[in-house]
């Protein structure tokens, strides 16, 4: 392979030119996109732990080249204010990035905002159909007419698929307050949406066999869906949360049963899922400890720093999926599912030259204090990792060196759709 300045020039045999990389012995992938990150994020009266700085040099760590968070939402802004905004941000960025619009309180009459959007390099747009004690929900009436709009724009509905009706909000962040109903209900809800409207849906964080099985069922029927899990909900289970640190676990949906783990790899195996992605939302342990309330604690885990390691080394390591399916569920898939491909998720030539070297035969442990994010807490902490990633490239420029973080503050970009 032939990198020349930040693209990928050639693939395959190409002689000796200029500065060599020895890569014997290692398995060479596109740098990953992690299609769901929120950095910075308000949430329940605190903020995430981790900044576009701190986030994105861990996303570098861990051999994430690209990330996709989110505008903040309000009722009061106009989406290409919260997208400009959101863009300042995102300046001390490490590693390169896009946006989608989050679609707070959103209204019919607002669709015009959507072509401005457009226009400046975002056509993805985030809604719930939970959350209303927030004023997050969307109701389907309005998000039906949102997805025809999207549609017609050439866009993606990314979607927070549990149905309010069917959740607690007083009972917080746990499985008995969030089930497994709610989320294969919203996703039946989305497939029909879908179907009616032709637009692309992306469903988040998929956790459990029955949302699973909603969204699998939607697609024989003819929907657009794109599903999406989560490390978490491949690794972890619903135990953790009879410890007594267990509320460091919270994350929503919630995590749920060995089966739901299963049924979620074997679709990975089976090529049903268009990403992973980590929902990477960290909170110091202080931060979830000094929430007044089950309903108050702050939902979310990290993951951004390990997410092609869990999976290289969860799934390509133990046989569970293939390498090459790991190359599309870190990378084609989500630069697909939100208008990146080629630039991004690629190998070939034209292609950004973001690349990850994985040596197959290397073993480490998790210490969360190595991962180079602001958390303090890890739910993967002491895990024992298969395979280890010796150098990422970011646009033909080295961000990682063995152990040596060599990602700096400020050179990420902003990537918009591509037409």
């Amino acid at each position: 392979m032939l990198l020349r300045g930040q693209k990928i020039a050639r693939v395959g045999h190409v002689g000796r030119h200029g500065r060599a990389v020895d890569a014997r012995g290692l398995l060479v992938f596109p740098g990953a996109v992690d299609a769901h990150v929120h950095l910075a994020l308000p949430v329940a009266g605190t903020r995430s732990a981790d900044s576009w700085e701190t986030g994105t040099r861990a996303a570098a760590w861990g051999g994430v080249t690209c990330i996709a968070d989110f505008t903040i939402g309000a009722t009061v802004h106009a989406l290409s204010q919260a997208i400009r905004a959101r863009m300042r941000d995102a300046e001390a960025a490490a590693v390169d990035f896009t946006l989608r619009a989050e679609m707070i309180g959103w209204r019919d009459d607002r669709s015009a905002e959507l072509a401005g959007a457009a226009k400046l390099g975002v056509r993805a747009f985030k809604f719930y159909t939970a959350y209303a004690e927030s004023g997050r929900r969307t109701d389907l009436g309005t998000l039906a007419k949102a997805m025809a709009h999207i549609h017609a724009l050439g866009g993606v509905a990314m979607i927070h698929a549990e149905a309010q009706e069917l959740t607690d909000p007083e009972g917080g962040p746990w499985p008995e307050a969030r089930p497994e109903i709610a989320e294969s209900v919203a996703i039946a809800e989305l497939g029909a949406l879908a179907r009616a409207t032709r637009c692309r849906t992306y469903v988040a964080h998929i956790s459990s066999a029955a949302g699973l099985a909603a969204l699998l069922t939607a697609q024989a029927a003819g929907a657009p869906l794109m599903g999406e899990t989560c490390p978490h909900y491949l690794l972890l289970s619903q135990e953790v949360y009879e410890r007594s640190d267990g509320v460091q676990y919270t994350v929503t949906p919630p995590l749920r049963s060995d089966a739901d783990r299963r049924a979620l790899w074997s679709a990975l195996r089976k090529d049903q899922l268009q990403a992973v992605a980590t929902d990477h939302c960290p909170f110091l342990q202080t931060q979830k400890l000094a929430a007044p309330s089950r309903a108050r604690v702050p939902s979310g885990l990290g993951g951004l720093p390990l997410l092609p390691s869990l999976l290289l080394s969860e799934g390509v390591a133990t046989g569970r999926i293939r390498a090459q399916q790991a190359a599309w569920y870190l990378a084609e898939g989500p630069a697909r599912a939100f208008g990146l491909w080629p630039r991004k998720g690629a190998i070939q030539a034209g292609a950004d030259a973001d690349l990850l070297l994985w040596d197959p035969l290397a073993e480490w442990k998790v210490r969360t204090d190595a991962l180079a994010s602001a958390a303090d807490f890890s739910p993967y902490e002491g895990l024992r990792v298969r395979g280890r990633i010796v150098t990422v490239f970011s646009r033909g420029r080295t961000l990682r060196q063995g152990d040596t973080l060599l990602a700096t503050p400020g050179r990420g970009r902003f990537v918009p759709w591509q037409e």
